[in-house]
């Protein structure tokens, strides 16, 4: 069994107005075509004619509404489109300023290894050279 509002069949509240305005027209003409009297007919064919026109009318007035209620969901997504590639020009942007902070960050970064690589030979050769001076002050003691 279906659960939920949204799953369930369009309402009759909504199927019943478009329906009754066709239907009525419909049945004043299907009377007229029953009747023998000709004063019963013009009534009824004049009422017929007033339902169509008035059905007509409130039918192009529901149309409008639609059309209006398209107008703005139209819209809508327009401005949401819109937004939606601001944010994303934005954040390029920013991806690009980020990338190049980066590239800047990995040569420093690369020049203080160099630094530290260069430092660490020379404090090697501070080492080496100490040893040696030791190895020969103990040699010229003995």
């Amino acid at each position: 069994m279906p659960r939920g509002r949204h799953r369930h069949s369009p309402p009759l509240h909504r199927l019943l107005p478009p329906s009754v305005i066709a239907g009525v027209p419909l049945v004043c003409a299907g009377g007229a075509w029953l009747s023998d009297d000709p004063l019963i007919q013009r009534c009824i064919t004049a009422a017929a004619a007033v339902a169509a026109v008035v059905g007509a009318v409130v039918m192009r007035r529901w149309d409008r509404l639609a059309g209006r209620q398209v107008a703005e969901l139209t819209r809508g997504a327009a401005g949401a489109r819109w937004r939606h590639e601001e944010a994303m020009a934005e954040l390029e942007g920013d991806l690009e300023e980020s990338r190049e902070l980066r590239t800047r960050l990995e040569g420093k970064l690369r020049a203080k290894r160099a630094e530290l690589a260069a430092l660490r030979g020379e404090h090697a050769a501070l080492l080496r050279r100490y040893a040696t001076a030791e190895t020969e002050r103990a040699s010229a003691l003995e």
